[in-house]
């Protein structure tokens, strides 16, 4: 009988325990979440190298620096450009600013410009 009474106290407080974490990581309003961000971002702002571009697909190879706005690491990834007239205004080997849409790998570059 202490046996069953000790599993069902370990696994009530396993169970509370489980509550609070998840609150805590779905409340904003805790303490710790300020400044999180819960909803997807519909734009983000980066910085980076041109390392190709594909006139004829529409797209763009950059060399990113960390886009915390979607906690995405440096990496070098390509993206569609919408307008592809943008890639007009970009070279290989330029660094440039630029705005995302993300959508994991069909993120979409919607503006850039060469970084002063």
């Amino acid at each position: 009988m202490k046996k069953h009474v000790f599993i069902l106290a370990c696994a009530s407080t396993l169970a509370l325990a489980s509550t609070a974490a998840f609150a805590q990581q779905t409340d904003p309003n805790m303490p710790g979440m300020a400044g999180m961000h819960m909803a997807k971002s519909t734009q983000a702002q980066g910085v980076g190298i041109v390392k190709a571009t594909d006139t004829a697909k529409g797209t763009i190879t950059l060399q990113h620096q960390a886009i915390a706005a979607i906690g995405w690491p440096a990496m070098t990834m390509t993206f569609k450009v919408d307008p592809p007239t943008l890639l007009a205004k970009v070279k290989v080997g330029e660094k440039v600013q630029f705005t995302l849409h993300p959508d994991g790998m069909a993120s979409t570059v919607t503006a850039i410009r060469p970084a002063s």
